[in-house]
This record gives C-alpha cells, structure tokens and sequence, in this order.
C-alpha cells in the first residue's frame, strides 16, 4: 500500500433514507478506525500422556470494529443528523444511538454497515475553535468492499 494522505481517510454518515446516501462527517481533524479480533483459549490438558507437552489452542471470538475521529465542529445537515442518532432526537427514531456509517480508507478499503454511538465531546479554548469527538463501536456485521 502506497503513502497515503490522512485526509482521504473519511468517516461518512447515512441519511436514513430508504435508499441510504452517505456524506462525509466535516471539520474531522483526526480519525482511527480499529478492526478487533478476539479470540478465546481453549486449551485443555492432553488426556492420552499426561504431563506432555501442552500447547495452547485459540479459537476466533467476537470481531468488531471502532470508529473514533475529532475535530473542529461545524454545523450542517451531516452533524444534525449525527447528532439525531447519538441523543435520539430528530424526526427518525434513533434512540437506540444505532446509524448506518461507512469508513474510508485510501487504498484499502470501505467498512460499512451500523455503528453504536459511544460517546460525544465538546470542547473549546478561550481562543480557537469549538471541538467534537466521538467513538464508534459496530452494531452487527461490518461489510469490507476492498479498492478496486
């Protein structure tokens, strides 16, 4: 994979609509997208000679996907609608905190699919911008379409 610029990396929102368009997440700073794949022991102790060498045995678990990303806040109909799904307000029912993202990284991939809003933060210094942050974490399978 080539050098990349950290811009392109974005993190788009659904509309909610029926047929679902997605728009960038504006004045986003920084972002991390975090893929989890945990996995449990199941290593038991070798009946047949006891004493003999063990080796441990893992099985896949739970995989899941993080979104986090911080920024200046800027206001428009993306961060309104982020905003809906994270305190359950709007016209769509979203209290359950549960939206459709998709995140783009350059020359890798998408990741689709929904996504539980975590937490939010605001934050502002006497001088320079409002801030946000938020944390993502996926709500059921998360989709990979690879770059063509």
């Amino acid at each position: 994979m080539a050098k990349q610029q950290g811009k392109l990396l974005l993190v788009k929102i659904g509309d909610g609509a029926a047929t679902e368009l997605f728009s960038t997440l504006c004045g986003l700073q920084s972002k991390t997208l975090t893929v989890n794949n945990n996995s449990f022991d199941v290593t038991t102790q070798d009946c047949t000679a006891p004493g003999g060498q063990l080796w441990q045995e893992l099985m896949t678990g739970m995989r899941s996907v993080e979104v986090s990303g911080n920024g200046v806040f800027e206001g428009g109909t993306t961060l309104d609608r982020f905003i809906a799904i994270a305190y359950g307000s709007g016209a769509v029912d979203t209290a359950d905190a549960i939206g459709n993202f998709e995140v783009i990284v350059p020359d890798l991939g998408t990741f689709a699919g929904a996504f539980h809003v975590n937490s939010t933060e605001y934050g502002g210094e006497q001088e320079g911008a409002a801030t946000y942050s938020f944390s993502l974490a996926s709500s059921g399978a998360v989709t990979f379409t690879a770059a063509v």
